[in-house]
């Protein structure tokens, strides 16, 4: 990550909890604690630089690149403020729904504070008659009607995945379109957007394969434990199809859709982007080994309980 971004996520992160301390004190330290928690107990800021986070902050910097500008420090520092401040409003939503909660119910009106600020960071640079409105509110509606859907399916076949699960990165598509309309460069913006819908259904896909046990202890329903269930043989459990040959098919699933994903991100003209991918490529393929180690561990503690 270009240390100039890295210096502005810090210090979006900083501003957030400066504007709610001062709009909302007494909410202000259980909010941060909350952010604090999701970063794992260290400062919220490292969630966002994390490699494997969905990467809408660096989003807007490649579109950007690709036209050839220099980086606009200002316009980016507003378009990351609000999309940290989006991401909490998203993930607070989800963790309600997903059942995952912590804190999440005691702190809900502060999803006015974090929808506020993501929304009004762009008022500056595009007027109420702006086209930017009109995306910004399809993009904004369709991103929650798919997350309604997405959380009352019991059963998640491929066509589902694709326009539901998938989708809840699609909000991503607001800051790049942001940076579209900005430099007037908005004929390149529907390449942007089937990036980001390529790049997210990979996303999601990587988070179900990998985070298939913690789902499935949560009762969490996922495209990838919906083919468990299709797939298996009759005298077999979703976990011993896991074990035999799912994991390893999901993981085949990710290398093609990552080279769908790269293909379209080498016409972009942003060497940046190309070069996430190939640390993202690999990052995948190493944490495959890793757990490939762990599956075969649990093929064998599942094969004594089911002989038992």
């Amino acid at each position: 990550m270009d240390e100039r971004l890295s210096t502005i996520i810090t210090q979006s992160v900083e501003r957030l909890l400066a504007t709610l301390h001062q709009s909302t004190p007494q909410i202000q330290p259980q909010v941060q604690d909350w952010m604090r928690s999701l970063a794992g107990g260290h400062a919220p800021d490292a969630y966002f630089k994390h490699p494997l986070a969905f990467p809408t902050l660096l989003l807007p910097w490649w579109v950007e690149q690709s036209f050839g500008q220099s980086p606009s420090l200002e316009l980016h520092s507003d378009i990351a403020y609000s999309s940290i401040n989006g991401y909490y409003f998203i993930r607070m939503i989800d963790n309600v729904m997903d059942g995952e909660t912590t804190i999440e119910k005691a702190l809900l009106p502060a999803l006015g504070f974090f929808h506020t600020e993501f929304q009004s960071a762009y008022q500056t640079y595009f007027p109420a008659s702006h086209p930017f409105w009109e995306l910004y509110k399809n993009v904004w509606f369709g991103a929650h009607q798919a997350a309604i859907l997405d959380a009352q399916l019991r059963e998640i076949d491929l066509y589902a995945f694709e326009n539901m699960a998938s989708q809840k990165v699609s909000a991503a598509r607001i800051p790049a379109a942001a940076i579209c309309h900005h430099y007037g460069r908005t004929d390149t913006m529907e390449d942007w957007f089937e990036w980001v819908r390529r790049f997210g259904k990979w996303h999601q896909m990587f988070n179900d394969v990998f985070d298939w046990y913690k789902d499935s202890s949560n009762g969490n329903q996922t495209y990838f434990l919906s083919e468990a269930e299709r797939l298996k043989r009759a005298d077999e459990s979703a976990i011993q199809w896991i074990v035999r040959e799912g994991f390893e098919s999901g993981c085949d699933t990710l290398r093609l859709w990552m080279k769908e994903t790269q293909d379209l991100a080498a016409t972009l003209n942003c060497p940046e982007l190309v070069q996430y991918l190939e640390k993202r490529s690999a990052l995948f393929e190493e944490r495959t080994r890793n757990s490939l180690e762990g599956l075969q561990a649990l093929g064998k503690l599942v094969m004594v309980s089911s002989t038992k």
